[in-house]
């Protein structure tokens, strides 16, 4: 779009517009599912403490991964693929320990405010912690890095894209997982 005579709308725009729109979108649907999956975060007191933690996390993480990827790819120094294979085992297996780490920190945070704060011990919360975060990170570790790498192919830029995209593909995730775990563990 011109306004006189400048272009008002340009790519980076449009790609900022369009992965805002996906997050918001993916927002209402993962807000949809909590809302109808509510019954089951009822039976274990300290889940919604447990909640806001584990949603947040998944964000940061997978975003700095996805971030690391992006630059170095903008940059050009990620030409080979040793040098892909080896970015890419080595920050896998940070971002995997960072969230097998803070997953059990708030875990035992939720569990420890449960206890002291509402007098009922359930040590089964540093359990949906940790395995609702493993079980997300199946999915969301190669989707973070099959999609940076499939934007940067496809000449967009993947740092204007990936931000709202990882943040709403792993509320809706950890979203599933958490559910899954806690059917299965309460």
């Amino acid at each position: 779009m011109r306004i006189l005579g400048k272009t008002t709308i340009d790519k980076e725009f449009e790609e900022i517009y369009f992965s805002e729109f996906l997050a918001v979108t993916g927002g209402i649907i993962g807000g949809t599912l909590l809302l109808g999956l509510t019954e089951s975060f009822n039976l274990i007191a300290g889940l919604f403490i447990l909640f806001p933690g584990l949603l947040e996390m998944h964000g940061n993480i997978y975003g700095s991964l996805s971030a690391r990827l992006s630059n170095l790819l903008l940059l050009g120094k990620l030409k080979k693929k040793e040098e892909i294979s080896y970015f890419i085992k080595e920050n896998v297996l940070a971002s995997f320990f960072l969230l097998f780490f803070v997953s059990f920190v708030l875990g035992l945070i939720s569990y420890l405010f449960v206890y002291f704060f509402l007098g009922t011990s359930n040590p089964v919360l540093i359990l949906i912690s940790l395995f609702s975060s493993i079980l997300s990170s199946f999915i969301e570790i190669p989707m973070t890095i099959y999609t940076t790498f499939w934007i940067f192919k496809h000449k967009l830029d993947p740092e204007d894209i990936m931000g709202p995209y990882v943040t709403t593909f792993g509320d809706i995730i950890s979203i599933l997982s958490l559910v899954i775990i806690t059917g299965v563990l309460a």
